[in-house]
């Protein structure tokens, strides 16, 4: 049943995609098929066994049964190849995530209900032109993997870009889980013992998030593997649809008298700063190339079907979710819509609870991601050879987690609020949409018509020029705005819940 394939798969899938931008010698290797990349991101000989299967089974042959090759991970949704349904909630459970939970406060930034909703529409036509772009870039030289498009079209700096905004883009969702922890640890409290508890210091969210990440994260960090989580995705799926069911059922239920309700944005700016947002929430252009590289039937004319129903989903899944939070609360919304709701209510203990745990257990795989893409990097500029790269993985593993740890948990404390990592986050996703994609398709056209000489290139290659020119300027008005006003005013941070004051 592709359900089940797609749940126990879809939220570990990218942790099982070699990120790395490898040094040439590691890089060849991987294409020869000698060596491969593990679950756990670290580089094997073709000689060691994983599973009872071999390393190279089904690597590397074009045309045969395997669609998985160059190190990636054979699950069971990717055995055989997936159907183009399996692989639209593949897509689907990879974009959802905490971006659900600042939907509704999306939705007051974007101008109210209706327009907020015409704008996802526009993004989503959008998103939908510069997957298939990738997809069909992928298919000039049966590329893999996102780096792999990236250094078959644009060159090693774009592949090497393309993970660094990859670490990025890890490192920025580590902290939102943390200061979610912290928001559910606020609300609840808050509940229990009301204002009484911002005078206590070993409830205060300084001390929770960092005794929970100490405890209940950290230890996790450190292993090569993580199979143990494996089926945790399922769990993860369901705290992230969790809070959509309560923003309809506390709509029904709380009947409270809402702030201002919008109907159009306040100004432009604020338009070009929830564009991130929006395109953060539906962004799966990192797993696009792999899921369709794991296909059983790899052609564009499925995968466009499959990112159609994907796209469908998450417009459903995200307007319930934006609509009805966005219409309960009205301008008081909260950047976490769970901050807002009583813990006493059994409804909601249960949703901070699901949520507490989907944090923890994902925290770790993204480390995992990210310490694979600043592997690669360091292999990269520092000209490992594999032996090199192999032996020093210990301490390279040591080292790199105890630092990622201790920066987000330091950042995610001082952080306002996950409104302001999640548009920092937006920044990076427009890169990834819109520039690397536009790259990509100017690489393809001059491919084909080196002097332009055809209207249709010219038109390509103004399209291309136009997703690069949007990508940099939305880039740069939201890091701008979110620099200038969120971290560095000295009033008081626009969306912070004063739950103490």
């Amino acid at each position: 049943m592709f359900f089940q394939e797609s749940f126990t798969s879809s939220v570990d899938f990218p942790t099982y995609i070699p990120w790395q931008t490898l040094s040439s010698e590691v890089t060849d290797k991987l294409k020869h098929g000698s060596i491969r990349i593990n679950r756990s991101n670290r580089v094997e000989y073709a000689t060691i066994q994983e599973e009872g299967t071999p390393l190279l089974e089904n690597g590397n042959r074009k045309g045969g049964d395997g669609p998985v090759t160059d190190g990636s991970i054979v699950t069971e949704a990717v055995r055989g190849g997936t159907s183009w349904p399996a692989s639209a909630f593949l897509l689907v459970n990879a974009a959802l995530g905490a971006g659900v939970l600042n939907y509704p406060y999306a939705y007051d930034k974007a101008g109210g209900v209706a327009f907020a909703a015409f704008l996802q529409i526009i993004m989503m036509v959008v998103l939908i032109s510069t997957m298939l772009v990738l997809v069909y870039a992928a298919d000039v030289n049966h590329d893999n993997t996102y780096h792999d498009v990236l250094l078959s079209l644009c060159g090693r700096r774009a592949q090497q870009c393309a993970a660094l905004s990859i670490l990025l883009t890890c490192y920025g969702i580590c902290i939102t889980f943390l200061i979610i922890i912290g928001d559910q640890y606020d609300r609840l409290f808050l509940s229990l013992y009301e204002k009484d508890f911002c005078h206590t210091w070993y409830l205060d969210r300084q001390f929770t998030i960092t005794v929970t990440a100490i405890l209940l994260i950290l230890p996790m960090c450190y292993f090569q593997r993580l199979d143990f989580l494996r089926y945790a995705s399922t769990l993860g799926i369901f705290a992230m649809l969790y809070p959509v069911f309560l923003t309809i059922y506390e709509y029904y239920k709380l009947g409270a008298a809402p702030g201002k309700i919008k109907y159009m944005p306040d100004s432009a700016v604020q338009v070009f700063v929830v564009i991130p947002v929006f395109s953060f929430a539906y962004q799966t252009h990192e797993i696009v190339v792999p899921v369709y590289a794991c296909m059983k039937h790899r052609n564009l004319k499925d995968f466009t079907k499959a990112t159609f129903l994907a796209m469908f989903i998450l417009f459903f899944i995200y307007c319930f979710a934006g609509s009805f939070g966005y219409m309960t609360f009205g301008s008081l919304i909260a950047p976490d819509i769970m901050e807002q709701y009583d813990a006493n209510d059994p409804f909601v203990l249960v949703g901070i609870g699901a949520l507490v745990i989907k944090m923890i257990t994902t925290y770790p795989q993204l480390v995992l991601c990210g310490r694979g893409a600043l592997d690669g990097l360091y292999a990269e500029f520092a000209k490992l050879t594999t032996d090199q790269f192999i032996k020093g993985e210990f301490k390279r593993r040591i080292v790199v987690t105890t630092l990622w740890f201790i920066s987000t948990v330091l950042l995610a404390v001082l952080a306002p609020n996950i409104g302001v990592v999640i548009e920092l986050l937006g920044c990076l996703a427009s890169v990834n949409i819109f520039i690397f994609p536009g790259l990509c398709l100017i690489a393809l056209t001059f491919r084909t018509d080196d002097n332009l000489e055809d209207w249709k290139s010219r038109a390509k290659v103004f399209v291309a020029c136009a997703m690069i020119a949007f990508g940099a300027f939305v880039f740069g008005v939201v890091f701008s705005k979110v620099i200038m006003y969120d971290m560095m005013s000295n009033g008081p941070k626009e969306g912070n819940h004063p739950k103490c004051l």
